[in-house]
């Protein structure tokens, strides 16, 4: 079964007049922002999108993406897959005005001076904001163990630099 890849280009305005539905793959290693992040630039996002004209009269666009990206784990540098599906709802605008004139809920989308829609721009964007801050394993699958997690019942005793302090003290009450 071969992949609809999307096109580079879309008019967003025109689409969404047609209500026009897009679905397709962008490759992960062609956006260069979000592999800075990434462990490894392997695999495909999936794409479903849908034009339209919402009853404000703002070109909407509502989509989906799924993919799963490899990160690193900052607690044992190892690598792990890390699974994206996210829902969005964009307005797009032709300018920054526009974009703060928008009603909440919509995540804005700034179409180039020729009113085209880079799609794989806005993808990329998408994927950026639901990456983890500190990516890591869940903790029962990280080759690394905390010496003390919460909820655990078994806790480990540590040095603590004011023990000192109740030693002195208890030698100080001995020689009173």
């Amino acid at each position: 079964m071969s992949k609809d890849y999307l096109p580079h280009k879309i008019d967003p305005f025109k689409s969404a007049v047609h209500e026009t539905q897009v679905h397709g793959h962008l490759k992960i290693h062609d956006m260069q922002r979000l592999n800075s992040s990434l462990h490894s630039t392997e695999g495909e996002v999936e794409v479903n999108m849908v034009f339209a004209i919402d009853e404000q009269k703002i070109c909407t666009i509502r989509g989906h993406v799924k993919t799963n990206v490899m990160l690193q784990c900052q607690r044992c540098m190892e690598s792990f897959e890390y699974a994206i599906m996210s829902d969005f709802v964009a307005g797009v605008v032709k300018d920054e005005q526009e974009a703060t004139d928008l009603p909440e809920g919509y995540t804005p989308v700034v179409a180039s001076e020729d009113g085209m829609l880079v799609i794989q721009d806005m993808i990329e964007d998408e994927l950026i904001v639901n990456l983890p801050v500190v990516p890591m394993h869940d903790p029962d699958k990280c080759k690394i163990k905390l010496p003390f997690e919460a909820g655990s019942s078994e806790q480990v005793e540590t040095n603590n630099p004011f023990n000192v302090i109740s030693i002195l003290r208890s030698k100080e009450k001995k020689n009173s």
